[in-house]
């Protein structure tokens, strides 16, 4: 089987903590995940991100399902931060 190529793909230590993200943006691949996940179609993530093109998600998509436990430590991690966040929020009120 060959190997495939992400050239839609990159990860960067300055951006968005190294976590992948599609290349030329900061719209990282955990949530390209997270909206397919939640029921919207490749057309409708495009149009909630214009930056994007349907290739873009399409190799997000491929990236994600090959590289599922990294994509789903970023989505836990995004979830505990969320949930610090509002802890701390309720805290200072």
């Amino acid at each position: 089987m060959p190997k495939l190529d992400y050239r839609n793909v990159e990860s960067n230590v300055a951006r968005c903590g190294g976590q992948p993200v599609v290349a030329g943006t900061r719209i990282r691949v955990a949530t390209i995940l997270a909206c397919y996940r939640q029921g919207m179609g490749v057309e409708e993530i495009v149009q909630q991100y214009p930056g994007l093109r349907p290739a873009d998600v399409h190799d997000a998509l491929a990236y994600a399902y090959d590289h599922l436990d990294e994509i789903e430590a970023g989505l836990a991690a995004d979830d505990e931060a969320s949930v610090k966040s509002r802890l701390t929020a309720g805290d200072s009120t």
